[in-house]
């Protein structure tokens, strides 16, 4: 097959690879997105909910009004409340805030999606849907790519946003590193109440809730539904607790029945807290962006957050490594982004897996702590705190280049 040449290429048309693909054009770099999947295709569940104000803030600086675009469309977290074995230990309420003054929005990823691929496609972004990547080689000149069809394509930079199943990564030799955790978790999207109670209720998470014989549980609202995540237990029978007989008796023991008859998505899964090796290649003719290059437990959102990072930071990268006049300058300008973005990258993954020895309580000090922690929690307020930032692991705000960067 003939051999075309991109100026750069994104593959991936999730969110992290739209991210890339929108802040590369807003720099004037032409780019063509490559996606496995057909046009149109359908993406079911809520997924990657919560988007803190650091990425709204992100989306500000690649296009102004983007980041507020998709706050509004998503929903203001009310509060938050912590529970342990069937006691209130924090509570917090929230006023209302402007998207880009508040804590973030929570909102489907479809949502999130569906704003960036209409401003990605008025800017001029390239599309090629039903383009599977079958090879990727690199060399000092660029990076050429084949596609299952044969056709081969030729761009001096690349951005795998191709997510857990990179064939990007895996054309450049590139491993994860770290470990997948064994208990099993379900989640669960429910619809939004037609009393309209949903998007005004607070977070929720409950430590050994007694109705559930110890099992961990947490509910999150979104716009158009309710995300519910159930902790099982070794011993559980994780297919069963996700059919429908099993969420009818679990999930009215929690929230209102109705939401147990309108469900709209349900899977089972066990948290990887892993992160590529490299996120480039020996070249440094790619960049690996999101769960390409990361995957993380999902508290405290640091998966699209961190991915949105990647994609800007790789995409601001490769902008000046193409502006640069010496080969040896635009190599140190995509070592030190991927250097960088694989130093936060470890450190989501370390922050996450703290989050889940809190969460699990696996060893008796943990459980010890967590106890005490339930008992101080009345009336010494920092103790429900941290129980209550547990599962999230929320880290104190680093400056960074003159902005807030949590991920």
């Amino acid at each position: 097959m003939s051999v075309g040449s991109e100026p750069c290429v994104v593959v991936g048309a999730g969110p992290v690879g739209l991210t890339a693909a929108l802040a590369l054009r807003r720099t004037g770099v032409p780019v063509t997105v490559l996606e496995s999947e057909p046009e149109g295709r359908q993406r079911p569940g809520s997924r990657a909910i919560g988007l803190g104000l650091p990425t709204l803030l992100r989306y500000e600086k690649v296009m102004p009004g983007l980041g507020e675009t998709i706050g509004r469309a998503g929903v203001n977290l009310s509060g938050y409340d912590a529970h342990y074995s069937g006691r209130r230990v924090f509570s917090v309420r929230l006023k209302p805030q402007p998207p880009l003054r508040s804590l973030g929005r929570s909102l489907p990823q479809k949502m999130t999606e569906d704003i960036l691929m209409k401003e990605a496609v008025a800017h001029g972004v390239q599309f090629r849907w039903d383009a599977p990547v079958a090879s990727l080689d690199t060399s000092p000149r660029g990076a050429t790519i084949e596609l299952a069809n044969g056709e081969k394509i030729t761009a001096p930079y690349v951005i795998g946003a191709d997510g857990a199943r990179s064939a990007v990564r895996r054309a450049i030799g590139v491993k994860m590193q770290g470990h997948t955790d064994d208990t099993p978790f379900i989640i669960v999207d429910v619809d939004e109440h037609p009393d309209g109670s949903t998007p005004a209720m607070p977070g929720y998470f409950h430590y050994r809730t007694p109705e559930l014989d110890g099992r961990n549980v947490m509910h999150m609202p979104f716009a158009t539904g309710m995300r519910i995540d159930l902790q099982c237990l070794p011993t559980d029978d994780a297919e069963y607790l996700a059919s429908p007989q099993g969420l009818r008796e679990w999930l009215a023991k929690v929230v209102d029945p109705w939401y147990a008859e309108h469900i709209q998505w349900v899977s089972a899964y066990r948290f990887h807290q892993v992160v590529a090796d490299s996120f480039t290649d020996p070249h440094r003719r790619v960049l690996l962006a999101g769960e390409a290059a990361h995957l993380f437990a999902p508290w405290g959102g640091r998966g699209l957050n961190s991915g949105v990072m990647d994609a800007t930071d790789a995409a601001r990268s490769i902008a000046a490594a193409l502006a640069s006049t010496s080969p040896s300058d635009a190599d140190r300008v995509i070592q030190r982004c991927a250097t960088e973005r694989r130093a936060w990258g470890l450190h989501n993954r370390n922050i996450s897996s703290r989050g889940l020895r809190i969460l699990r309580g696996t060893t008796p000090a943990m459980r010890t702590g967590r106890a005490v922690a339930a008992r101080l929690a009345p009336v010494i307020w920092p103790a429900g705190a941290w129980l209550a930032n547990g599962p999230l692991k929320v880290p104190a705000p680093r400056m960074r280049q003159g902005s807030w960067n949590l991920y």
